[in-house]
């Protein structure tokens, strides 16, 4: 069924935001040069250039990225997602919108406790935690990782995603006195704790990003207000590891205390604004999807790449998706031309999955390519997760030494503290994320208030167990599990009946870390990640001890939820002794929960890996993969900022290597108008109802209105008296019953502001009245056009016949060439024939009042002016000496390197 044109309704809503949001698949396919069968071939079609399979969080980053990237507009992108259009925004940025998007879970695995994907555009991302600590060096082992990437990473992408994401600015939403106290305390207990524990040293921690990308540096008083202590006596390097502890959140402003900004980051925000501009910029109003760069289609799952062997690689030919799970025979297939990339950003298990269908050696009607076996035994090994525990603590306000007595207002506190510790040989990491709030909640909407303010949905309900007299912290520990582990990979189910739209399930197996390996023989990585997981659980009880104090505190169970039950820590009990009164397995939650798998399509060398460094699947041609698939090692970050890093780098390298414009090196003494790009393009101001689009480095005219005019208007020197103008121009294929080619434009010089009020001479010449109702047509009153038109149509109005040389390609529109008894007042000979899709030079000279114009190397004409009230000299009248073209009924011309002259 054709997609609807205009918003649906359902028995709650209109549906405005997610139509003019997305698009129908067919509204897709039918812009290409391919269309459904039945639709016509539009004017101007083409064919997508990047098509990405997933609109959740990293599709949508590096959509939105590559749509930003692309300033030359030479690629479209396509964004196919399986889910809906759900939500606009992070969920806890609508603290009233209830439950967050429904779960599924296409794989099938022995491992409980698997939420799966969020299928919305946005995905996971609408509703993670916003922690986003950086790897460090050590968690990126140059034995594993591309060099060149690690490099790249810290050079550069790491601090672009920090940017984008919001973790440079600082915590500006986690203030006040409950967290500056809690900080204090944790820092002075940090520095007693003895030299075995695994807590970090400050000295071997790099600087807090707020502080790291910071430019200039920020000076002592800067970083003491950004604590939040103006006053204090600390020195610089004590303020510096102070600010290792700051959670490093996903947010950017500054409101009252502990009330939560509405900006939190999630990626779909990123997708909505791209398809927007893509709207917007392609004026569909016009009635053509043609000139859209991105179009998002969701409801869209893609069930296999089609694949071709083409010169020993394999090329990823077509797409098979399926549109309606209730008639899988609707199945429509996106063709992939030979310029186009396909981008995988599913989640790690689907991203495997449709891997594994798709590159296998066993071929299928749609997939006759296959990768080497060597390449495809590697995916889906290498499966990571975290190892997460989590201790909820209430401790009496007296804990907390620096606390004001007054306090009573609502606040919350977030907190990170980073370990590691050699395990096996090996140095292995993990780190905490600290939640705490306090004081009495005093309105009637403190659920509500709460959703907003902590970073983490996981910890809302035992969060509220806080009073005037208690407050309650949560300490989520999160370990990187080992990489290469055997016991740990991806594969497709054995079962052939287990499918989703009727292709194989993925199966999931994670090597069990929770309790001692039995497993025979027992895997060295699963006890591996067993023994850091105790170490974390001992460092964890090391934190609360130092947050309670000597005092009587509690420990609550579960650590997230309701709680049930409550247990007493006596005074003055020692770390070492939680253990006994909360066995670790009562903290920890199940592997694969934490949503934040990875590795199993790890970058690297031909040899060892599935994929370069930029995420090119090894042996395809157009085949790559963004998001934690990649990652070598998962580290103890949750993925995001390094997803969102890596995405961005792909998306750059993909800018640069993909077939786009390039404008040549401009003349000596020549300055370019137009070079193709954006920036360029938005010198250029539009009158009239038809329009002119950036598309692959060309200015492009089009509709069907009667004309428009695009003039050079950048506010300054944006007036021309003597000069040359040198462009290159082409026609569309777009040809009249007797074969001639219909388009029409031109280029006009030294006319008047179309803005101004006419004079009395422009008046005088618009015999037509056609001022009043379109102001371009100043520019044809006030100045001269160089003509486009090879048929050289004739004015009906005034019956004037087609052919003559005034109306034709190279001449000056309408001045008499000595035809028909009219004087020579140019002297014109024509180019040569234009053929549709060729670029021609076009050379305009004018000095004083003679204008010569050169087509492909010939002297089409040479004018000398006589009226003086027409195109006059810019240093006699400012209002005069624009420069402008044309976008005529119909027509589709294109413009590029657009450079001028003066003289």
């Amino acid at each position: 069924m054709p997609t609807p044109k205009d918003p649906q309704s359902t028995a709650f809503s209109h549906d405005v935001q997610g139509r003019y949001i997305c698009n129908g698949l067919d509204e897709a396919l039918n812009s290409t040069t391919q269309p459904l069968p039945g639709q016509p071939l539009q004017l101007g079609a083409r064919d997508f250039n990047i098509i990405i399979v997933g609109g959740g969080t990293f599709g949508a980053v590096v959509a939105q990225h590559l749509f930003i990237g692309d300033t030359t507009h030479s690629h479209r992108i396509l964004v196919l997602e399986a889910g809906p259009f759900t939500l606009p925004e992070h969920v806890q940025n609508m603290p009233m919108i209830g439950e967050p998007p429904e779960w599924g879970l296409p794989w099938n695995t022995s491992v409980a406790g698997f939420r799966g994907l969020l299928f919305t555009l946005g995905g996971r991302s609408l509703t993670w935690g916003g922690w986003s600590p950086q790897l460090l060096d050590a968690e990126m082992p140059l034995s594993l990782w591309p060099s060149n990437v690690v490099s790249e990473l810290n050079n550069s992408y790491f601090r672009q995603a920090s940017d984008q994401i919001g973790v440079s600015e600082t915590n500006d939403f986690i203030f006040g006195p409950l967290h500056i106290a809690l900080r204090d305390q944790l820092y002075q207990g940090i520095k007693s704790l003895p030299a075995t524990s695994a807590v970090m040293k400050f000295v071997a921690l790099p600087d807090a990003a707020p502080v790291r990308f910071s430019t200039p540096q920020p000076t002592d008083d800067d970083l003491k207000n950004w604590l939040g202590i103006p006053g204090s006596t600390l020195n610089r390097q004590e303020l510096l590891d102070i600010f290792k502890l700051e959670a490093p959140l996903a947010v950017q402003s500054q409101t009252e205390p502990g009330q939560f900004p509405i900006n939190k980051f999630s990626a779909i925000p990123l997708l909505i604004k791209a398809a927007r501009a893509a709207s917007d910029e392609s004026d569909v109003s016009a009635g053509s999807d043609v000139r859209k760069r991105m179009m998002v289609v969701p409801n869209c799952h893609v069930r296999r790449l089609c694949t071709a062997n083409e010169g020993g690689n394999v090329r990823v030919t077509a797409l098979q998706t399926a549109v309606d799970a209730n008639d899988l025979s609707k199945d429509i297939y996106v063709s992939v031309s030979p310029n186009t990339v396909v981008i995988v950003a599913l989640g790690t298990i689907e991203t495997t999955r449709l891997t594994l269908l798709s590159f296998g050696k066993d071929p299928t009607p749609c997939s006759q390519g296959a990768i080497s076996s060597g390449i495809l035994d590697r995916i889906g090994k290498n499966l990571m997760a975290h190892l997460r525990s989590n201790l909820t603590i209430r401790i009496p306000r007296d804990a907390v030494k620096s606390l004001p007595k007054s306090l009573m207002a609502l606040q919350t506190s977030a907190l990170f503290v980073k370990g590691q510790k050699d395990i096996n040989g090996i140095t292995r990491h993990f780190h905490f994320q600290i939640t705490a709030t306090g004081a009495g909640f005093r309105n009637t909407d403190a659920e509500a208030e709460l959703f907003k303010k902590i970073p983490d949905l996981d910890n809302l309900n035992v969060l509220q167990q806080s009073n005037d007299s208690y407050i309650v912290i949560t300490i989520r520990g999160i370990g990187e599990m080992s990489p290469m582990n055997p016991d740990s990979n991806v594969t497709l189910d054995l079962n052939p009946s287990q499918t989703d739209f009727t292709v194989r399930k993925a199966y999931v197996n994670i090597g069990d870390a929770r309790t001692t390996p039995t497993s025979s023989p027992a895997s060295q990585q699963t006890k591996d990640d067993h023994d850091l997981w105790n170490v974390m659980d001992e460092t964890t009880d090391e934190l609360a001890t130092i947050f309670a104090g000597n005092l009587e505190y509690e420990i609550l169970l579960p650590p997230q939820g309701a709680v049930t039950e409550i247990i007493k820590v006596p005074q003055g009990t020692p770390s070492s002794a939680l253990k006994t009164l909360v066995p670790y397995d009562r903290r920890r939650d199940g592997l694969g929960t934490t949503h934040h798998e990875t590795g199993t399509l790890r970058m690297g060398n031909l040899s060892d890996a599935v994929t370069d460094e930029f995420g090119r699947i090894h042996e395809t041609l157009n085949a790559y993969v963004v998001g934690p698939a990649l990652f070598p090692t998962i580290g103890s970050p949750n993925p995001m900022l390094t997803g969102v890093a890596l995405a961005r780098r792909t998306g750059d390298h993909l800018v640069q290597s993909l077939p786009h414009f390039v404008a040549p090196t401009v003349e000596p003494n020549f300055e370019y108008l137009f070079d193709g790009t954006e920036k360029t393009f938005k010198r250029w101001q539009k009158i009239g109802s038809n329009g002119f689009a950036l598309i692959d480095g060309a200015i492009v005219t089009y509709g069907n209105s009667d004309f428009a005019l695009l003039y050079y208007a950048p506010g300054k020197d944006d007036r021309f008296e003597n000069f040359t103008l040198r462009l290159q121009f082409s026609l569309s294929n777009q040809r009249d019953q007797f074969g001639g080619l219909t388009d029409n434009s031109g280029i006009f010089v030294r006319f008047r502001h179309p803005l101004l009020l006419p004079t009395p001479e422009i008046l005088a010449r618009d015999k037509f009245n056609n001022i009043p109702g379109n102001k371009a047509w100043v520019a044809v009153y006030s100045g001269f056009e160089v003509q486009i038109d090879e048929r050289a149509l004739g004015d009906t109005r005034i019956n004037e016949g087609n052919g003559l040389d005034k109306n034709r390609t190279g001449a000056i529109y309408k001045i008499p060439t000595g035809q028909n008894g009219e004087p020579q007042l140019q002297i014109f000979q024509p180019g040569p024939t234009l053929q549709p899709d060729v670029w021609y030079d076009y050379e305009i000279a004018v000095s004083n009042n003679v204008y010569r114009v050169t087509l492909a190397g010939i002297v089409t004409t040479t004018f000398n002016n006589p009226d003086t009230t027409r195109a006059i000299s810019p240093n006699a009248d400012l209002t005069y000496g624009y420069i402008g073209l044309q976008s005529y009924f119909g027509s589709r011309v294109s413009f590029r390197n657009i450079r001028i002259q003066k003289s």
